[in-house]
Formats: structure tokens, C-alpha cells, sequence
């Protein structure tokens, strides 16, 4: 999941069942459910409105919405941490403010106020550096212990084109945990690339390093900037510049998506422990495809996070098909009962 693309939906009346892809290692720690403390004692039923009120007012925040302990996927195993714990809370007006301020969405920083808002992280860590695996998991378990397990969205069916409500069971996600595996040892991580190593009769590796939010961060704005870069209209003509035809062609080579790519140098970070960035760069460029699938794979099989994949059955034609668990509008809502 990409955080930073919010998929968009209205309400819709089919609900249909949606069922979670399940991983090898199963597990049933962190379950995304509201916790709501028992403060009765607290207010006698004798009492008045304005004691209930006053009481309510001089009663400490932590209190009314508790901490609670969470387990990261990454057991802080690259963080330095000892167990990978994170004392989180049920989100509230603060939280609220913070989704709400479009500043602070656009530019893609809403998710990190939400977790310093929200978390409490070891050894005045910056969520910034978190593994992405772990943001993900750590942003759906908030939503889970503030407005509940069940997650209403929309989605429409690659098959027939219908849109339908789903609900899913956020607990089930539980299930999908891939724990960090410390036996991997220290970033970066030695991965052999099998077709230039055969072709060079030479061993060819590079060290790898789990993404952050930061290196997220970076990609979005280099998406970005080569988006304004290469949107300039057809028609504009500079002095000394390129013919129309010379543009339009160099808007289309750069209309290439470029994720791939920027993802693979984000991750590598030495070849054959060489880490100059440019190096690195032309490098990536020269791969073929066989090694840039064995680091993907490398990466899907030991990367700390959840799997956000879902299996979803269509209510108007029946075709069941796979899609990522979306971040609706409807995301930081409780679902209607």
C-alpha cells in the first residue's frame, strides 16, 4: 500500500464478504479492537450533571483514551529497540486536527503528525524512520483501536465494472504478520544477482536496506517534480528550444513510470560495496530483469509489515479477484452498523 494514494469512494449499498490472504506464519497478537475503559467508579449515579461534567473535565487525557502496548512487525529489530513495542492510543480531537489540515495532507506529512500525535516511540524516535512495513501496519492498527475492526470501502469489479460496499474484518490482518527475522543479521543485506554474476563469471552482489517513510517521502517528490517538469503545454516555445515534435516525444519517454526504479536505488545502497549514488543509479539502469526480480522477491519474502492484499468477491458477476486493502475517505470513520 501507498500510503500517500488515497482511493476515493462513496457510499454503496451491496456488502459482500471479503475474505484476507493468509500467510505461512500465523499469529494472533495485536488485535485491532477498541479498548474503552471502565470509569464508572469514577462517576456516582447519585452525582449531578455539573459534577459528572467537572469530573470529566479535570480528569487527565490518558484516562479517557489510555496508552496501550503494540507490537511493530520489525520487533524493533532495526531501530535498536529491544522488543519493538509502542505504547499507542486511540486517536482524538488532536489526531482529528491533524487529518483535517490539508497543508499537512498534501504534502504528505499528515501520517507523521498523526503518529507523534498518537505514539509513543523509544528513545525520542522520529516515525519518519520507520519501516514502511511498519508504518502500515502501525496506520491500520490505529484505526482499528479508534473506530473498530470493521473497515467499510469501496471498490469496483476489474471484471464487470461494478462498484459494491465490502467490509473487512481488520483483525484478520493479524494473521498476515511477517515478523522480522534477526537471524538476517545487520543492514545492508548481501543479495547475489544471478544473471550478471553468470554472465561475468564473477560474483556480483549488493546490499540492500529495508524503505523507510523518508525514502517514500523523497520518491513522491521526485514523482512530482518530474511530473510539473514534463506538463508544460504543448504550445509553449522557447528561444533555442526543442521543435514541438522534439517536446512532445520527451514528454512521452518521461512519461514512463519510473517507481520501479526509484525504488530499486532507494534499496540498494552499496554494489559490491561500492555506495556512490550515481554508480548505484547507472547501475540499476544496466539490470536485467531476472536479478531486479530476485531483489523484489528477496524483498517480499523478509521484509517486516503485514500483507494488505484481500481476496474479493464480486456481488454482481461473482468473479473473484485480489486488490489492496484501500484507504478510503471512510478510513478514519466507524462503520455503520
Amino acid at each position: 500500500m501507498n500510503e500517500e494514494e488515497v482511493i476515493i469512494g462513496s457510499g454503496a449499498k451491496n456488502d459482500t464478504k471479503t475474505t484476507p490472504l493468509k500467510t505461512e506464519e500465523s499469529n494472533h497478537e495485536n488485535k485491532m479492537e477498541p479498548t474503552i475503559v471502565d470509569l464508572e467508579s469514577h462517576f456516582p449515579k447519585s452525582s449531578s450533571n455539573e459534577d459528572f461534567l467537572r469530573k470529566i473535565l479535570e480528569m487527565p487525557e490518558e484516562k479517557l483514551i489510555p496508552w496501550e502496548e503494540c507490537t511493530l512487525p520489525s520487533k524493533g529489530v532495526y531501530y535498536g529497540w529491544p522488543d519493538g513495542v509502542v505504547m499507542v492510543k486511540a486517536m482524538g480531537q488532536a489526531a482529528e486536527k491533524v487529518l483535517a489540515t490539508q497543508r499537512l495532507a498534501q504534502s504528505g506529512q499528515s501520517i507523521d503528525y498523526l503518529f507523534r500525535e498518537c505514539c509513543k516511540f523509544p528513545n525520542t524516535f522520529d516515525p519518519a524512520d520507520m519501516l514502511l512495513g511498519d508504518r502500515v501496519f502501525l496506520l491500520y492498527y490505529l484505526r482499528g483501536i479508534t473506530h473498530g475492526n470493521l473497515y467499510e470501502f469501496l471498490i469496483s469489479c476489474p471484471d464487470c465494472d461494478a462498484s459494491a460496499t465490502h467490509k473487512y474484518d481488520l483483525n484478520d490482518l493479524a494473521s498476515t504478520i511477517k515478523w522480522a527475522d534477526a537471524s538476517l543479521g545487520r543492514e545492508p543485506f548481501r543479495v547475489v544477482l544471478p544473471y550478471i554474476t553468470k554472465a561475468t563469471g564473477r560474483e556480483v552482489y549488493v546490499g540492500l536496506k529495508f524503505l523507510r517513510a523518508t525514502d517514500a517521502n523523497e520518491m513522491l517528490s521526485q514523482r512530482k517534480f518530474r511530473k510539473q517538469n514534463f506538463s508544460r503545454p504543448a504550445n509553449t516555445v522557447r528561444s533555442g528550444g526543442a521543435m514541438p515534435s522534439q517536446r512532445n516525444k520527451a514528454k512521452q519517454d518521461n512519461s514512463i513510470d519510473e517507481t520501479l526504479s526509484d525504488n530499486l536505488e532507494k534499496m540498494i545502497i552499496n554494489v559490491m560495496g561500492i555506495s556512490d549514488a550515481m554508480a548505484i543509479k547507472a547501475f540499476v539502469s544496466k539490470l536485467h530483469s531476472t536479478d531486479t526480480a530476485t531483489i523484489r522477491e528477496w524483498m517480499r519474502e523478509n521484509s517486516p509489515g503485514i500483507d494488505t492484499t484481500v481476496l474479493i468477491t464480486c456481488p454482481s458477476c461473482d468473479h473473484e479477484f485480489r486488490a489492496e486493502l484501500p484507504i478510503s475517505e471512510s478510513f478514519f470513520r466507524p462503520t455503520k452498523s
